[in-house]
């Protein structure tokens, strides 16, 4: 048989080696079982403990010798319904401790998260986390995503009007006729042209992307609640001072 799922279900493979010997030669003595198994006399009296402790092993003693045999797999099904419930027990007291737990965890969150991506697929990872949010504002937007990422774009632009994930972009002065400005959830205004530059800012949440457009793209991600906020009061102050 496979015993992958008597692996999975917690045996260990002294124990499975044991448990199917006993049931293709009945009851006998722990010599006989090393004889057929090959397993060290020590590991198999350990293992031959432990499943009498499952329920899988039970032995009677003839003429002061013990002999074993194996009970009805179906004391499998019993030892896994055991096991179950001593998870669900653990769960409910840890469940207890969990609050306690995060105050600790919490209090060692560092003040300022940051990170780096390199290259195009980790702009696409900055892309995706914003899917996770309704309004992600852009400042110095190139508006040329869909042809730096043409095979990723479509579907998610797709995916971002679906969600209905709104974007307001300050796009800079060359991307004013750009085809994504006709896409849905998009908001859009054109920066002057001296603020024409290669990076983007991002800002979604409590995160602010700073991406710069290199011929291998570049990305510093900050989170920050009060940094955030204070990037969209530039932006607000741009969007509202901008015809």
């Amino acid at each position: 048989m496979d015993t992958k799922i008597l692996k999975e279900i917690g045996l260990t493979e002294t124990e499975i080696k044991i448990y199917l010997a006993l049931l293709s030669i009945g009851a006998t003595s722990a010599g006989k079982i090393v004889e057929t198994t090959g397993i060290h006399r020590k590991n198999l009296y350990d293992a031959l403990n432990k499943l009498i402790d499952k329920g899988l092993v039970t032995y009677v003693i003839e003429n002061k010798i013990k002999h074993f045999q194996p009970k009805d797999p179906e004391n499998l099904i019993r030892y896994l319904e055991e096991k179950k419930n001593k998870i669900s027990e653990k769960e409910k007291e840890l469940e207890k401790e969990i609050p306690e737990l995060k105050k600790k965890f919490q209090s060692l969150v560092p003040e300022i998260e940051s990170e780096i991506y390199r290259g195009t697929e980790g702009i696409k990872t900055i892309l995706k986390e914003c899917l996770n949010y309704k309004e992600v504002l852009f400042i110095g937007a190139t508006g040329d995503v869909g042809e730096r990422l043409p095979y990723f774009w479509p579907q998610y632009n797709k995916k971002r009007i679906k969600l209905k994930c709104k974007w307001k972009l300050l796009l800079i002065h060359e991307a004013k006729n750009k085809q994504i400005t006709q896409s849905q959830y998009y908001e859009y205004k054109i920066l002057p042209k001296m603020l024409s530059g290669l990076n983007v800012i991002y800002i979604y949440g409590d995160y602010v992307a700073n991406v710069l457009w290199l011929e291998k793209p570049l990305a510093f991600v900050i989170k920050h609640k009060n940094l955030a906020n204070n990037y969209r009061k530039y932006f607000d102050y741009l969007w509202k001072t901008i015809k």
